[in-house]
């Protein structure tokens, strides 16, 4: 079905924009789940349902509300009646209970809406941080008893379960009232709190609103061929990353079949994209590397991969992370081999543009580069020293100005303020702390990130450049490298590799480093130290690898004397 050309304002409430966006497409299938499909009318009718019924329990406009869900459609009726109250929603990670308390500390959310399976993470904090707990069954549209009974036996055991009807969102939602009173949105107020995932740096929640995303979706219009009826793969958690809020919006107001599901890691990725039939997906980089896999002739087809099994797959890109450039081939070479003609694209985003800066189709913009920026976004390169614009061609500090970019970050003005600034007519530019280049045909390459690059002796190295270097290596899976502290050098990179076997040749390897390094690099480049291992590396999750880990790792190393700074530098030193 083609879609039919209208012109929507983004200046307002995300459900708002939804709602225009979707008025002339209300009998297409929106939500898939399971053996259930929800068109946009039902879809509609149950977020306004949810918003008399939250309303009736007491949210009011204003009101901070701790939202930790799964990818169901209950979730999405949550998060979309809540933004029709004006609340503002906190997204909680259901994945990592260690961030809970410090998040709600920050926020005081007056209410946590949670699926039951995570309620241990609040419980312990609703008398403490003075909030209460509404819990609802990630499995309220799936109709098999013999799955539901199992998971609602198992959940009465661990205590996920409240006794009192108004601590049940299916309860509440039954009763849900005719009074309801709208939040009144202004463009640029605080409507979502999203929480950077801290691989890198502090971990903070990022302020954002409504006519962000919708200016999303108006600046990444026809770039990927969406239309109304148009099956998209619902992995990504919308529930607290940016990213996968982003997806959400962008398929839902064009008016897509958003085909949910529960499974999001990558080992489940190819099975999914065959199960719901997605003509479009998105994911990580480990989510497209899963469709390739290491033998002795090198990265092929993975053997679970069928021929002609995705033949109406049209379009994918990858998020989150950089796509290694020896991965390119063999991705688009198992999606050619599945019978897709879609190829895969890179893009660049963070939680502080509501999830997209720069986006690669795969299609018409250049294999390898970022492609181009989104329409409704100003882009900068500057001298990370001088913050000079720096001309085409040459490195230089990525600078956004859009109205995506973050209001700030919530309570924290001293970390707000290092990456916020105001020109001299008093637009606002973002920081992103990535480091660009801008080709003559207006796409982008990544370098890396200024956070995470370092000076070893003259010359500053850029992690990401080595990582993605080394994992041309046929022995290297993947790499991550981190500073160790020199007085003399300032810093020497230390190599964490994850292998595909450790039935090698060390010695060897190691000299196809130093070799790899020489002709690519410099002497600064060589290693410190080097750690191996045959598991893939650590990561968070959102995919992302887990920088973090490895810089404790280092300090722990260093503290308890397997690793010194002076057995650093003399390997280093011999190697050149």
């Amino acid at each position: 079905m083609e879609k039919k050309e209208f012109e929507i304002n983004p200046n307002q409430s995300k459900y708002d924009y939804l709602l225009e966006c979707n008025k002339p497409y209300m009998d297409l299938t929106a939500l898939t789940f399971a053996n259930r499909k929800i068109t946009y009318e039902e879809m509609h009718e149950r977020i306004n349902q949810y918003a008399r019924a939250l309303y009736k329990k007491g949210i009011r406009e204003g009101d901070v509300i701790g939202v930790c869900v799964l990818n169901t459609p209950e979730s999405v009726f949550l998060i979309y009646a809540l933004d029709i109250i004006g609340a503002k929603v906190v997204g909680l990670n259901p994945f990592d209970s260690n961030r809970a308390k410090t998040d709600l500390e920050l926020t005081k959310p007056k209410m946590v809406i949670t699926v039951d399976i995570f309620y241990n993470y609040f419980k312990n904090f609703e008398k403490a941080l003075n909030f209460s707990s509404v819990l609802y069954s990630p499995l309220e549209s799936v109709d098999d008893l013999k799955v539901k009974i199992p998971y609602n036996l198992m959940q009465l055991a661990k205590g996920n379960f409240k006794l009192s009807k108004d601590g049940k969102l299916m309860s509440i939602v039954k009763d849900p009232g005719e009074e309801l009173v709208k939040g009144n949105y202004q463009p640029g107020e605080l409507t979502d709190i999203i929480f950077t995932g801290g691989s890198t740096g502090v971990h903070k929640g990022v302020e954002l609103s409504d006519n962000g995303i919708n200016n999303i979706v108006e600046g990444t219009r026809g770039l990927f061929g969406a239309r109304p009826g148009m099956v998209e793969l619902g992995h990504i958690p919308f529930g607290h990353m940016s990213y996968g809020r982003m997806i959400l919006h962008y398929s839902l107001c064009n008016n897509m079949d958003y085909s949910l599901t529960l499974k999001a890691m990558p080992k489940d990725f190819y099975d999914e994209l065959i199960r719901t039939q997605a003509q479009g997906a998105v994911g990580g980089p480990p989510h497209w590397y899963s469709l390739v896999e290491k033998t002795d002739d090198g990265l092929v087809v993975s053997s679970k991969v069928k021929k002609d099994s995705l033949k109406q797959l049209e379009y994918v890109t990858s998020g989150g992370e950089a796509f290694k450039s020896t991965m390119i081939k063999p991705v688009n070479s198992a999606l050619e081999y599945a019978g897709s003609e879609a190829r895969v694209g890179d893009g660049l985003g963070t939680t502080e543009t509501w999830g997209v800066i720069t986006v690669n189709n795969g299609r018409t913009h250049t294999p390898g580069t970022l492609g181009h920026k989104i329409h409704c976004a100003d882009i900068k390169l500057k001298d990370p020293d001088t913050l000079e614009d720096v001309p085409d061609g040459e490195e230089g500090l990525l600078f956004i100005s859009s109205p995506t970019v973050m209001i700030g970050y919530h309570n924290n003005p001293e970390e707000t303020n290092k990456v916020l600034s105001y020109d001299e007519n008093g637009k606002k530019w973002l920081n992103t702390g990535d480091i660009l280049k801008k080709l003559d045909n207006g796409e982008y390459i990544y370098v890396g990130r200024k956070k995470r690059n370092f000076v070893s002796d003259v010359d500053n190295i850029y992690p990401e450049e080595l990582e993605d270097a080394l994992s041309s290596i046929p022995e290297i899976r993947e790499a991550v490298v981190t500073p160790i502290s020199d007085e003399m050098l300032q810093y020497v990179p230390r190599f964490h590799i994850s292998l595909y076997s450790d039935d090698i040749d060390f010695k060897l390897l190691e000299q196809k480093i130093n070799n790899l390094i020489l002709s690519r690099f410099n002497s600064q480049w060589l290693p410190g130290s080097i750690t191996y291992t045959t598991e893939p590396l650590e990561r968070m999750s959102n995919s992302k690898v887990n920088i973090s880990y490895y810089l404790e790792k280092d300090r722990r190393d260093l503290e308890e004397n397997r690793l010194s700074h002076e057995d650093a530098v003399a390997l280093r030193l011999k190697k050149k």
